[in-house]
């Protein structure tokens, strides 16, 4: 049973845990991580809390004292919050819901690697993270000791890679791959730049946000031996929030950027965290000023308990609409569904363009600065008309009249 505190005690716990904490050591900041059954000595949790860490039915709870820090005890709203501590929406595994949406499973030809696209791979590193967050889309695997990935596993991976010369970009992925021993990232590079088909490694890591010290000058040059000739090394990690945006994770950003690893962010678009147009704008004017330059934006995962993060399609498609005009392009995501039942990821992006009539051969556009429609020629001798979504005649007066 969680037993409440008042918040003087709670706010006294945090003083406590974070001066017990050697706050730069990422050890000291693992071993000191909050679990499940601790959170009531730190939040003044809600009923609905309450229920969601008793009753969860997916990832296991935990936070560094880090990324604890960056939370409000008080205010249930917290973005920070929302994404350490389960909510009763994690209690309900809905109809449309499914472990695995993406079937990646069904994809994996061995175990911990997915292959989905024809000249990518996904390789699954290991089963643990700094921070557990709520809206994990790997939630069946993450946290799950009977996902730990040993040594044969990722020989095995690697054997497969070798074998199938179409596949020259890998995706190291988990659980968090910077979670892993300096030793244990070291032999998983060392093994892909020797593969002569794979030329780029993205490492999808959150550590820059959960667990800034984690990016150490150790690791850093571990990543740089074999960021070369053979292989190029890239980085996503994961803002979702501009509270994220510290002095910590930008010295963590940076000390990549020093070694040759351009850094770019995967947000996933939240339900009450930021489905909000100013908040992320600001989160990426943010991220920008960190050298991060914009990826994805991703429609959250159709995965068990996810009710409550879940926002509407046109959102997203709203939000990134809105961005535009007001950021530099490199700060604007692509929105994106990686779409269930394992067909890929797909861009969805604001109607700007309105279509082609072939009578003045003209294209017609909406534009993000003016809000006003604007027109452009299609070649003489075009041999793509067909191509285009044409414009009748009574619409194209009404765009004229505009």
């Amino acid at each position: 049973m969680l037993v409440q505190n008042s918040l003087s005690e709670v706010l006294r716990a945090r003083e406590e845990l974070f001066s017990k904490t050697n706050w730069t050591d990422p050890t000291s900041q693992l071993q000191n991580r909050v679990k499940g059954e601790e959170l009531a000595r730190y939040f003044l949790l809600t009923e609905s809390e309450r229920l969601g860490i008793q009753n969860t039915i997916r990832l296991l709870v935990s936070t560094t004292p880090y990324y604890l820090s960056l939370s409000d005890p008080s205010d249930p709203n917290c973005p920070i919050r929302r994404m350490i501590v389960p909510t009763s929406d994690e209690s309900i595994f809905s109809e449309e819901e499914s472990p695995d949406p993406l079937e990646e499973e069904r994809l994996s030809p061995v175990r911990g690697l997915t292959h989905m696209y024809p000249n990518r791979v996904l390789l699954f590193s290991n089963h643990s993270c700094s921070v557990y967050c709520r809206h994990c889309m790997r939630g069946r695997k993450v946290s799950s000791s009977d996902e730990r990935m040993e040594k044969a596993d990722l020989e095995n991976a690697f054997d497969y890679i070798r074998k199938h010369p179409e596949v020259d970009d890998v995706v190291i992925s988990g659980g968090d791959p910077l979670n892993l021993a300096d030793s244990r990232l070291e032999w998983i590079l060392k093994e892909l730049n020797e593969i002569p088909n794979v030329k780029i490694c993205r490492l999808g890591t959150r550590n820059p946000v959960t667990l800034p010290f984690r990016i150490t000058n150790d690791i850093c040059k571990v990543i740089e031996r074999f960021n070369d000739d053979n292989l190029s090394i890239f980085c996503n990690t994961q803002f979702n929030h501009p509270r994220e945006c510290t002095k910590e994770a930008k010295d963590a950003i940076l000390r990549l950027l020093r070694v040759g690893v351009s850094v770019g962010n995967q947000a996933v678009l939240l339900k009450g965290i930021n489905d909000d147009e100013e908040i992320m704008l600001d989160l990426h004017k943010k991220l920008l000023e960190m050298r991060v330059r914009a990826y994805y934006l991703y429609d959250p995962e159709l995965i068990p308990g996810s009710r409550g993060f879940r926002t509407p399609l046109a959102r997203g498609i709203e939000i990134v609409e809105y961005m535009r005009g007001k950021i530099g392009g490199m700060g604007i995501p692509h929105f994106v569904n990686d779409l269930p039942g394992g067909g890929g990821k797909i861009t969805i992006g604001a109607n700007w363009y309105l279509g082609y009539h072939p009578t003045t051969r003209q294209h017609a556009f909406r534009s993000a600065v003016t809000k006003r429609i604007h027109f452009s020629f299609e070649p003489v001798g075009s041999n793509r008309e067909s191509y285009y979504p044409i414009i009748s005649d009574s619409e194209w007066e009404k765009f004229q009249n505009q």
